[in-house]
């Protein structure tokens, strides 16, 4: 009976252990904006090395959850250069993301994927914007 008893304490310390460590995540919020001040909607937040992260709101606002001070935060959006933050004590992390100095023009975007101009086998056709902009737009008004 004192052995059942032990193994008992010994299986209940072991869940409440567990449970702490499991419970020890720290919440981290933030809002991602452009270099103009402007919320980046549909930005990437990501724990690096790990699978957990999430996207900015329409506010640019996200809520995500680090295991410990030592997590790096990775922030990128299209267009933008990715920005690296240690989470450090802060529980506040507001990013501001400025524009990548790699042209678009370098990426062609398929209905099924990207890839390079390089690597494409089939036909690709550009057009330019102001051809896009002459067409006339139709409204509901």
């Amino acid at each position: 009976m004192l052995k059942i008893y032990k193994l008992c304490n010994l299986v209940l310390l072991t869940l409440f252990v567990s449970t702490g460590v499991a419970l020890a995540q720290i919440e981290v919020t933030g809002t991602v904006t452009d270099d103009l001040g402007d919320p980046l909607p549909g930005a990437a937040v990501l724990v690096k090395g790990t699978s957990n992260g999430t996207v900015t709101d329409l506010d640019g606002n996200f809520t995500v959850s680090v295991a410990n001070q030592q997590s790096t935060l990775v922030f990128s959006f299209l267009g933008f250069a990715n920005v690296e933050e240690v989470v450090g004590t802060r529980n506040t992390i507001d990013v501001i993301l400025e524009q990548g100095l790699s042209g678009l023009d370098e990426v062609v975007v398929t209905g099924y994927g990207s890839q390079s101009r390089r690597e494409i086998t089939g036909a690709v056709t550009s057009i330019d914007s102001d051809k896009l902009l002459a067409i006339p737009a139709t409204t509901f008004a």
